[in-house]
């Protein structure tokens, strides 16, 4: 019997060397516009968008549908202006200020596990919804359970690395937009797309390659899982 769950994307831009960021998680853009542009394309189609608090901390990103059509398109179909953005959080260790919480359109859910404190949740309380998932770590399937019953049905993951592992982990991943940047960053501990202690050699995650273009010097990639299994 399936469960019932969103239907989830991953979504990054790479380096060349297969890098996000550099090893001190700078907020650098090394993306195009046209890159820009599709993030948000991606974004608008989505019903959630899903970060973890060590993106929020580092990054700050303002997770919004920038294109005011794109926004308008939304609500033609009934929809909120922008997707439900959702962090991903075991410590609660979250900053309270920052252009992430500055849009009062925006749906917002932290995702925690049981052992969160009552003091860490409470001051989050009136900047956004917060569940509890799992006991040590969040529970990817129970939260994504909770969030098929609330209306997502499409939920994109858009990192860093030891999230979007997690999400390959679990087996819930089954898509990936991926752009290839012309740039080099190097570092040996800098963030890539996948973090954490990796797949044994019989457990690696197969894809298939559904669309590719080149628009000036990045390719724009996208696969669809074959095999997600946790």
């Amino acid at each position: 019997m399936s469960v019932r769950r969103p239907y989830i994307l991953l979504n990054y831009a790479l380096s060349l060397d297969g890098k996000l960021s550099t090893e001190q998680r700078d907020p650098v853009r090394f993306t195009s516009r046209i890159d820009r542009g599709l993030m948000d394309e991606i974004r608008a189609d989505a019903d959630a968008v899903l970060i973890g608090a060590g993106t929020l901390r580092a990054e700050d990103p303002p997770v919004r549908i920038k294109a005011v059509r794109r926004r308008n398109e939304r609500m033609r179909k009934d929809k909120s202006p922008h997707p439900v953005s959702v962090i991903l959080s075991r410590s609660m260790r979250l900053p309270r200020t920052g252009r992430f919480w500055e849009d009062d359109q925006v749906e917002r859910i932290i995702a925690t596990t049981q052992q969160a404190k009552d003091e860490q949740v409470r001051p989050f309380r009136d900047l956004a919804e917060v569940v509890r998932a799992g006991q040590t770590t969040v529970d990817l399937h129970e939260f994504c359970r909770m969030l098929a019953d609330r209306g997502i049905g499409r939920l994109l993951v858009e990192g860093g690395g030891e999230v979007n592992m997690a999400f390959w982990e679990a087996g819930l991943v089954d898509e990936v937009y991926m752009t290839l940047c012309p740039v080099v960053i190097g570092g040996r501990n800098a963030p890539t797309a996948a973090d954490g202690r990796g797949f044994a050699i019989d457990r690696f995650r197969t894809l298939r390659l559904i669309e590719s273009r080149r628009v000036g010097q990045e390719l724009f990639l996208r696969y669809r899982a074959v095999r997600s299994k946790p």
